[in-house]
């Protein structure tokens, strides 16, 4: 995967720039998308933030719109049954500090972006996908994404990111389970931690 797909990734989460222009089935989930990438775009246009206050606020909204548990439960794949109950937790509680971190790095880059709601539509009881399309002002590249909104009892939040047919889960499913084969689970943490640390 080139590295501007994987910076892509990052960004998906918290869109700078949003606009929609949609005629769907399911305008509930295409809202909690807008309503997210906008609370975003308050975090990183707020130039009176260190990194410290806007790493908190990150994580924060990510509490609220993120299934960061869900997301690192996947991308442990079969470990995940063998890890005991601390190992998970150690695990999500490491993950979450790493997405977020590696997310906030690498957001600036797309500050020309801007993202339109296409369309939107349930796969399941729990599952919608909203489907959207990012513009780059900079150099006119237009990329397709899917976001994948598990949804209930009213409440949603985002699972994963398709873009271009790579999904974000997928794609760090597959890193991971590389470290985990060459070096074991105690690799993976020692990634994470060596991250978080460095960062």
């Amino acid at each position: 995967m080139t590295t501007f797909l994987k910076k892509i990734f990052f960004y998906l989460s918290f869109i700078l720039i949003i606009s929609s222009n949609s005629y769907s089935a399911e305008p509930n989930a295409e809202a909690f998308v807008l309503k997210l990438t906008n609370e975003a775009k308050l975090i990183f246009n707020d130039k009176s933030l260190n990194v410290e206050a806007r790493l908190k606020k990150l994580n924060n909204l990510s509490q609220s719109y993120l299934d960061l548990d869900a997301l690192a439960g996947y991308t442990l794949g079969d470990y995940r049954d063998k890890a005991t109950a601390s190992e998970r937790d150690n695990f999500n509680k490491l993950f979450r500090e790493y997405f977020i971190k590696n997310m906030s790095s690498k957001l600036n880059d797309f500050a020309d972006q801007e993202l339109k709601i296409l369309d939107s539509k349930k796969i399941n009881e729990n599952n919608i996908i909203v489907s959207t399309k990012i513009f780059s002002k900079k150099d006119a590249q237009e990329i397709n994404v899917d976001w994948r909104i598990y949804t209930k009892d009213s409440k949603f939040l985002a699972r994963d990111l398709v873009v271009e047919g790579l999904s974000l889960a997928r794609t760090q499913k597959e890193e991971f389970a590389s470290i985990i084969a060459s070096k074991g689970f105690v690799g993976v943490i020692s990634a994470l931690e060596n991250f978080n640390k460095s960062n």
